[in-house]
């Protein structure tokens, strides 16, 4: 539900930025194009070059069933409304799990993209292997910003990752999926991964 982006805060954003031109990875899956529009405050995502934005994309084998952006101050925002509990909850998961060095040692491959989703960065297991799994990458513009993101997290990492969560923290999320995508309460329990859609 939330990752490094927005639990480690202390850590930069690095300046590797590649082109993605036609690189379908972080293109909607509906449409095929780039994002046009915060899912949150609707701002035009090409509007302000300098302000990043998260596209985040949940599947289910090689079907994606649940995709949005958002601009990096929707996204600080929400993730600001935490609880501490969570907050340090989440710290401390991807503190502990996901290899931030390692991952920095991957932009020796360039512009490509596949190394960096190519396992689960808490888990390492394949992504092809994992039944479900979510994508995550930061954009500016046509660019695409490298380390610690793009990732990868396998479906059984997010469940890991919503155990630690509060109430409080899990209320503010289902909040923002009824919102935005106009789901009744407990509605991620009838999609195909029958569980909540990952805050990236």
């Amino acid at each position: 539900m939330a990752s490094a982006g927005t639990t480690n805060q202390k850590r930069p954003i690095h300046s590797h930025f590649y082109i993605l031109d036609s690189d379908p990875y972080f293109h909607s899956s509906e449409t095929g194009k780039p994002f046009q529009d915060c899912i949150s405050c609707g701002l035009s995502l090409r509007d302000d070059p300098n302000l990043p934005f998260l596209v985040a994309k949940s599947y289910r084998s090689d079907e994606c069933i649940f995709e949005y952006a958002i601009c990096e101050d929707c996204r600080a925002n929400m993730a600001g409304e935490f609880s501490p509990e969570s907050q340090q909850a989440l710290a401390a998961f991807f503190t502990h799990r996901v290899k931030f060095e390692e991952r920095t040692k991957l932009l020796s491959f360039g512009d490509l993209i596949e190394p960096w989703i190519q396992t689960c960065a808490a888990c390492n297991i394949p992504r092809t292997e994992a039944q479900t799994h979510s994508l995550g990458g930061i954009l500016l513009g046509d660019s695409i910003i490298y380390d610690p993101y793009p990732l990868c997290l396998c479906g059984d990492c997010e469940d890991e990752i919503q155990s630690l969560l509060s109430k409080k923290t899990l209320g503010i999320w289902d909040e923002f999926v009824q919102i935005n995508f106009d789901s009744p309460p407990g509605h991620h329990r009838d999609l195909p991964t029958h569980r909540r859609p990952v805050l990236l």
